[in-house]
């Protein structure tokens, strides 16, 4: 993890912009031949989140880069690929799909990667030695490393490397190497706070005590992952710009670990406590800082523009409805003369199989959509209403003429048949007349509508929005009453409810029963009466109020250049800051991501906390023991940077220890690069050379074999399982 620190507080209202740092490839470097004839160690931490690599001789690692790759196809050929590491990647947003490690956890797992990560170190370190790295390496393995995975990085190195020898050594154990007066005989309790995991080390007479090394699953990957999670669910129209990156700034430059995390979380409920505290960060603006930098006829021609491709898009939108509607009022029509071509039962499935039920469902169908039609004819065309299209053949009704005593039961059956088929037809003429009288109204309006716009352009665009805002103000009230529907008690639905128990008590105590039956419906005030009381009738938009929105604001957004800011900005009203739109603003969030370390289950993990995991490893120590490794608690890793830190580890241990006993605890100068510098120091003492695997230890020894040191692990020889 990289270094956290916070930041000064003295920039005005908090506010801060994203440096948005872009990583810079590493350079590959003169390998001088006083490296090679001096055999000068070259030490590796590799860890999981970044690797660092030097020569021993360097104050500082020569490289430092993130320890993942990404391959991409090449751009000379599609079967070519290409592999990039580390600083090579410019954007990790942009592969994060193709992102790779060579880790599970904190274990290297994937040797291919682990290889390809050498060669890249290797060659940008400069060694040119034909078919071999003649050096001595230091390299770091994780805390009880299995035998397994050293046996497989043995291979790597000495056979495809043929190094001359390497040490192996835990991370935590080379910062406390280089941290500590006297590592060889330190008593310590290690917190090692990693990238994919916190490991907790007790550290007895120089020596890692690996039966009560514990791991808790949790690092600063996590954290990084949680924070960007909280922002995205918490600002979804920015959920693209908050990027990995981005969260790895906030956490490393604002967030902190709160020593007391329930009294600290209560201030935040205080608004002034927030205001002087939240931090606010500045997104970049993107597409409207740089609309701004456009020239007013620019603008205009841009607008122009949008506007061709609005009209085109509701042009095809119409041509696809039509050619639907045309397509549904044929079927219909079929189903229509099957009144008197076919006999009952066919008509009776055709019917079914369109989704109605009785023939006057049938014929409102078939009005409704051949008005639409014709509406829509007229929309495309941009004129007056087109002539009603001429039937292809004039229907003939030719028993409607001859009385019913003259014919048989089947010609009178037939004849029932004309006169409803008739009836349609006469229904659908005056269905598409009055359709075409409505549309030469709206016509007329719309031309009186676009003088006034010549005329009185501000008296125009007033109407307009006020035409607008009718038809928005109706769907918000229509969409009001359906919610209020559902709570008992609002005023709708009681309302509801009282015309529900009037028709009931006029049935259950009507004076004479009624002659045919049950006749509500058949008057127009009963279709009233209904809207009244469902809970879904009139709370739909029509489609024609539909389409005269969209023409309305088609219109506003051809003439009125402010039309479309309102659109941009979700239609809010009044003065609304862009820059406020696209900022951040970090305020618990600073110290509840941390709190992860301490709370694996605000992630949904099951597993102890870094305080119940110390005072678990120190209940199962003697108190001789004990007493002896909490005077040395040595913090180190990249969460060990957080602000606070040291003082809520205070205060667990506090908590944790009996009444007046003593502890002390340290925090490594470095915490994120102090690994590093503890395997410099080790590769230069002369513990080096005895502490090393050389080839021949490799071909003998084999299966993970481990020079023990005061910063390795401890070697367990794997059981040889007795053949059977």
């Amino acid at each position: 993890m990289t270094n956290l620190t916070v930041t000064d507080d003295s920039k005005i209202n908090n506010m801060f912009t994203f440096k948005d740092e872009k990583p810079q490839p590493d350079p590959i470097f003169e390998y001088d031949a006083a490296l090679h004839e001096n055999g000068v160690p070259l030490v590796i931490d590799n860890g999981t989140y970044q690797c660092r690599a030097g020569w021993a001789s360097s104050q500082a690692p020569n490289l430092l880069f993130k320890n993942v790759t990404a391959k991409q196809k090449g751009k000379k050929s599609q079967n070519e690929t290409e592999t990039l590491i580390g600083n090579d990647i410019t954007s990790m947003e942009v592969a994060k799909w193709i992102l790779r490690s060579q880790f599970d956890r904190n274990i290297v797992t994937l040797f291919d990667i682990q290889e390809q990560t050498f060669d890249y170190l290797f060659s940008h370190l400069g060694i040119s030695t034909e078919g071999c790295v003649d050096h001595p390496i230091v390299l770091t393995e994780a805390v009880c490393n299995p035998n397994y995975t050293r046996q497989l990085m043995n291979e790597l190195l000495f056979e495809c490397y043929h190094i001359p020898q390497v040490a192996y050594g835990v991370d935590s154990l080379f910062s406390l190497y280089y941290n500590h007066p006297s590592p060889e005989t330190a008593d310590a309790l290690i917190v090692d706070c990693g990238y994919q995991a916190t490991h907790v080390v007790p550290v007895i007479g120089g020596r890692i005590y690996p039966e009560q090394c514990r791991r808790i699953n949790i690092g600063g990957g996590y954290i990084d992952w949680f924070l960007q999670r909280i922002l995205q669910l918490k600002y979804p129209g920015h959920v693209n710009a908050i990027t990995i990156n981005r969260v790895e700034e906030m956490i490393r430059d604002h967030c902190y670990m709160a020593t007391d995390f329930l009294a600290e979380l209560s201030l935040w409920n205080d608004n002034n406590y927030f205001e002087a505290n939240v931090r606010k960060m500045q997104l970049p603006l993107g597409q409207q800082a740089a609309s701004s930098l456009l020239t007013a006829e620019q603008q205009k021609e841009r607008r122009k523009q949008q506007i061709a491709r609005l009209q085109e898009v509701n042009t095809k939108r119409r041509l696809d409805k039509l050619q639907s509607d045309e397509a549904e009022l044929q079927k219909l029509l079929e189903v229509q003369e099957l009144i008197v071509t076919g006999d009952d039962d066919a008509f009776t499935s055709a019917l079914a199989e369109v989704g109605l039920n009785r023939v006057e469902d049938l014929q409102e169908a078939v009005d409704r959509l051949s008005a639409d039609i014709q509406r829509a004819k007229a929309k495309i065309l941009g004129q007056e209403p087109a002539p009603i299209e001429q039937e292809n053949k004039e229907p003939s009704f030719p028993l409607l003429d001859i009385p019913d005593e003259m014919l048989t039961p089947d010609q009178l059956a037939i004849k029932k048949r004309q006169k409803i088929l008739k009836s349609a037809r006469e229904g659908r003429k005056k269905a598409l007349a009055l359709q075409r009288e409505k549309r030469q109204k709206e016509w007329e309006e719309e031309k009186k509508l676009e003088e006034r716009r010549r005329v009185d352009f501000n008296g125009w665009l007033a109407e307009v929005r006020a035409k607008r805002q009718k038809i928005l103000d109706a769907r918000n009230a229509r969409r009001q009453k359906k919610s209020d529907m559902t709570k008992r008690r609002t005023y709708a639905a009681q309302q509801r409810m009282r015309i529900i128990s009037q028709l009931a008590a006029r049935a259950c105590y009507r004076i004479s029963p009624p002659k045919k039956g049950d006749n509500f419906g058949q008057n127009d005030a009963d279709w009233d009466v209904y809207k009244e009381i469902n809970r879904e009738g009139g709370t739909s938009d029509s489609e024609a109020e539909e389409e005269k929105l969209e023409e309305l604001e088609t219109m506003l957004k051809e003439h009125d250049p402010e039309f479309q800011k309102d659109v941009d900005l979700g239609g809010l009203s009044g003065e609304f800051d862009v820059a406020e739109y696209y900022r951040l603003h970090l305020g618990v969030e600073r110290i509840r991501v941390p709190e992860l370390l301490f709370q694996p289950s605000m992630l949904g993990l099951e597993q102890a906390g870094l305080s119940e995991t110390m005072e678990f490893i120190l209940g199962r120590l003697p108190n001789n023991l004990q007493t002896k490794v909490v005077q040395h608690v040595f913090l180190t890793g990249g969460n060990a940077n957080f602000f606070n830190f040291k003082e809520r580890i205070d205060r667990e241990l506090l908590q944790i220890r009996p009444f007046q006993s003593t502890y002390n605890i340290f925090k490594a100068g470095n915490p994120s690069l102090d690994a590093w510098n503890g395997a410099r120091k080790f590769a230069l003492s002369p513990f080096l050379a005895s502490s090393s695997i050389t080839r021949k230890d490799y071909e003998e020894m084999g299966d993970g074999y481990l020079r023990e040191h005061v910063a390795s692990n401890r070697y367990f020889p794997t059981p040889i399982v007795p053949l059977t």
